[in-house]
């Protein structure tokens, strides 16, 4: 057993503890710039290059022109796994499964710490990143170990060398590295303290609590800083790690103070980054909490951290939501027959080891590529077969997916081989595993194949993935990765959704308003308004008194402005109707003069016309009078010639007169020429209908007098004060049923058979959303899992327009009209933060950390075995 676990990097850990500090090949100020921001990467590919050059067997001459090129050529590798430090955690779940299902305190059930043991091999591989990046993101945790090693091999002045060979960057950065009062530099050099601390004790519960004290430090100053995701698997990788202690309460209990310590407001914004980062840190405090107990419940901590683990890397609700489908059940009696039988007595036969390990072969080769475990690459692709398989988790239905890809874009690419990278994570652990237990029964050269030829597939499946990825890039004029082919056709559903949208409101508008309405459904209701009424005239009031006047006469859009607000308002969305209409149109200011001689008995009656405008808001219940005006012409007029007669002077209407006999009687004296009696008839040389056609809008321009005021009586008016109450509900009234009647095929799932143009306008933006996250959960897991700038777009409270997240606007209050705007607006912001990745990381994809994991696992176990 000691020889199995003989690791030589333990051992030169060893020796570097037995040299005094004093001697120390790496200076504290060295050391911190692992920890500063600045330069925290650039430092820890300098000591990751040092680990590499350390297991060559020859020492050049030129070791610092060799180190440099170790970096320049790491450096490159690593743009495939995007930005950078990736938690050592993001992977490990076939290690968590193992330990939710078996709780061991041995070497084998050991935290998954990343090995730099190979390092030098593992760069001359393809497609390794993402084990790089693992290596990258612990090794300034070794970083003492490493520059103790390497100062020992270059001999002679070795530290003033290594400082050397360090000073370009040291120069560019030391001042904010050292620089006194720099909570930044503070930060790193206390962090440079403590590992050097930790590098110095051989105690293990001391190390514990050392490297505790450096993970804490490290999500508090994440979190201060805004990198809260780095903050959550920072704190999802600590509690992992307690799970391993025999006694984890007291550094539990650290992690739930400062769990429950966090800012609050803090806690909720974090939904912008994902929806379920709240959720995820009280996961983290539960499992903190269970830690902390007297009881020290390690295994209740473990079910939470892995439902932790099936939210941030997974996507998922909860672990059991995978692992308990019964598509597994191949591989669950797989692993099954591989537990001992309780009556045994005594060690395992060989041949049940053979057994097992045949079995976990089997399926590692042939048993992972079905379609309940990765679905069908030929379909069907409809989008209602393409909702229902949404609905599970990506790797399970990766060649489905992909094939749905390839059918949307029209490449015509061969869609790639897949098998399922869960299963086969957790079928190389256990393989791993169970090797380990007798490595004499496995040592020969058929099992060195084996695992060759297990680590052969996957690299085969990995290139066939990215020629996949080249394919489809490279079809049309331009090459555009698959993720900018999907965000393009989001971009166009979400542009037809705006255009389909205002179309909408168009019509709900025209259906509550009134024609020519200007008001807006969603203000107040004081807003101000140039609406006026269309197709209005100013006639009679109904049964009033207008002296025989019929005339219709025009309106002005300054003679409607004498309405108050308000009821402009109330007319624009049916509250009320507004009208206009005259009354009292009577002859004021009367003269009677005699038309003839004295004796004639005739006379010409002159006066002013008078009349009242009223304003009026008609509605269900009666007419509301809102203004009335009189106006009196200026000018007197003949209105009439009849009997001269008090009685007809005392008329202010004198239209039943009109066309009456008078008879006169002629003086006795006259000179005989006509008969002494004459008969006249009483006549209207103008009327008031007449006077009002000719100077309503000509003439005089009485309409103007209202306009202006003068010349004019008002005689009542009201403000509209009290309308306004009315306007601001039936505003909220007909916004509030817009919006439902807008967003209802919107959040609503699209039925099979949906003919209405906006249900399928949205879906078409949904089901790319949901493509676009599903593509990058397939072939840039580690960007979607670690990079918030991309997370946030997919899974955060602002991300891509989808179903939910119009129902989320829709709780904040957003007017659907607005949403696909700021749909295209996230679309930028996506793309943006898209473009701003390596080209050759957007256009080959990444590896499934749980496949980095296991061909770490796999490598791990080779060298073992060849010792």
């Amino acid at each position: 057993m000691q020889s199995r676990l003989f690791n030589p990097w333990l051992l030169a850990l060893a020796i570097a503890l037995s040299t005094p500090v004093s001697a120390q090949s790496l200076s504290d100020e060295l050391l911190a710039l692992h920890w500063h921001p600045a330069t925290s990467d650039q430092a820890r590919s300098r000591t990751l290059a040092a680990a590499a050059w350390l297991e060559r067997d020859t020492v050049e001459e030129d070791w610092r022109g060799a180190l440099d090129a170790i970096v320049l050529r790491m450096e490159r590798s690593l743009e495939h796994a995007g930005p950078r430090p990736v938690s050592p955690v993001d992977g490990a779940l076939a290690w968590l499964v193992r330990q939710q299902e078996v709780n061991l305190r041995d070497a084998s059930a050991a935290f998954p710490e990343p090995d730099p043991a190979g390092i030098g091999e593992l760069m001359q591989s393809d497609r390794a990143a993402g084990r790089l990046a693992r290596l990258h993101s612990a090794v300034h945790w070794q970083a003492p170990n490493i520059w103790q090693r390497v100062a020992e091999r270059i001999g002679e002045d070795a530290v003033e060398s290594i400082r050397d060979w360090w000073s370009p960057l040291l120069s560019q950065r030391s001042a904010t590295v050292a620089a006194d009062g720099d909570p930044v530099g503070s930060y790193a050099r206390a962090q440079a303290e403590r590992v050097r601390q930790l590098s110095g004790s051989q105690d293990s519960a001391e190390q514990a609590a050392i490297r505790d004290s450096v993970l804490r430090a490290a999500a508090d100053f994440t979190w201060r800083n805004g990198r809260v995701l780095d903050a959550v698997w920072l704190t999802f990788e600590a509690q992992l790690r307690l799970t391993q202690l025999d006694e984890p309460a007291e550094l539990a209990g650290g992690w739930q103070d400062w769990l429950e310590r966090l800012d609050a407001e803090r806690v909720r914004e974090t939904r912008l980054i994902d929806l379920d980062l709240p959720l995820i840190l009280a996961l983290l405090g539960d499992a903190a909490g269970y830690m902390a107990s007297p009881e020290a419940a390690v295994d209740a901590a473990l079910d939470e951290l892995a439902d932790v683990y099936a939210r941030l890397a997974l996507f998922a609700p909860d672990l059991a939501f995978y692992l308990d489908q019964p598509v597994r059940q191949p591989v669950r009696r797989a692993i099954a027959d591989c537990n001992p039988d309780p009556l045994l007595i005594g060690p395992l036969p060989r041949e049940v080891f053979e057994r097992c390990a045949r079995n976990l072969e089997a399926l590692l080769q042939d048993g992972l590529a079905s379609d309940e475990l990765v679905g069908g690459a030929q379909g069907p692709f409809a989008a209602e077969f393409l909702r229902r398989e949404l609905g599970l988790v990506s790797w399970q239905r990766a060649a489905y997916l992909d094939g749905h890809l390839d059918w949307l874009v029209q490449a015509q690419c061969q869609s790639p081989a897949w098998i399922n990278v869960m299963e086969w994570s957790l079928l190389v652990d256990h393989l791993v595993r169970w090797i380990g237990q007798r490595p004499v029964y496995f040592g020969g050269s058929r099992w060195q194949a084996t695992l060759d030829g297990i680590t052969a597939r996957m690299r085969e499946l990995g290139r066939a993935h990215v020629e996949w990825l080249d394919c489809i890039t490279g079809q049309g004029s331009e090459r555009r990765d698959p993720i900018m082919r999907l965000l393009d056709r989001h971009r166009a559903a979400l542009t037809e959704l705006a255009a389909l949208l205002a179309e909408a409101g168009r019509a709900f508008y025209e259906s509550v308003t009134r024609p020519g309405a200007d008001i807006d459904l969603a203000g107040p209701a004081d807003q101000v308004t140039a609406y006026r009424p269309e197709g209005l005239e100013i006639g009679p009031c109904p049964e009033a008194n207008t002296c025989g006047a019929r005339v219709s006469l025009p309106v002005s859009r300054a003679l409607l402005g004498m309405f108050p607000n308000a009821f402009l308002l109330g007319d624009q969305i049916g509250l009320g109707e507004l009208d206009l209409c005259y009354e009292r149109v009577r002859w004021v200011d009367r003269r009677a003069t005699p038309a003839r001689r004295s004796s004639s008995r005739v006379a010409d009656y002159h006066g002013r016309l008078s009349f009242d405008l009223v304003g009026t808001f008609g509605r269900e219940d009666g007419q509301q009078t809102v203004f009335r005006y009189r106006l009196t012409d200026s000018e007197r007029r003949h209105y009439l010639f009849a009997a001269e007669s008090e009685d007809t002077l005392a008329l202010d209407c004198p239209q039943e007169l009109i066309g009456q006999s008078i008879a006169s009687q002629l003086p006795d004296d006259h000179p005989g020429l006509v008969p002494n009696r004459l008969t006249y008839f009483a006549s209207a040389p103008t009327t008031p209908e007449a006077q009002l056609a000719a100077n309503w809008s000509a003439g005089a321009e009485w309409r103007d007098w209202f306009v202006t005021g003068r010349r004019v009586e008002r005689l009542e008016a009201v403000d509209g004060s009290a309308l306004e109450t009315e306007v601001q509900a039936r505003l909220a009234a007909l916004s509030a049923r817009r919006e439902r009647q807008l967003s209802a095929p919107l959040i609503n799932p699209a039925r099979a058979g949906e003919s209405e143009a906006l249900a399928l306008a949205m879906a078409r933006a949904s089901d790319t959303a949901a493509l676009i996250r599903r593509s990058l959960e397939l072939h840039y897991p580690r960007i979607i899992r670690q990079h918030a700038a991309v997370r946030a777009m997919l899974a955060g409270e602002a991300g891509l327009v989808t179903r939910d997240r119009v129902r989320l606007m829709r709780e904040s209050g957003m007017p659907v009209a607005r949403m696909p705007r700021l749909g295209l607006d996230r679309v930028d912001q996506l793309t943006r933060a898209w473009l701003a990745l390596p080209e050759a990381l957007r256009e080959q994809g990444q590896r499934a950390p749980e496949v980095d994991y296991a061909l770490e696992r796999l490598a791990a176990l080779k060298r073992r075995m060849n010792e």
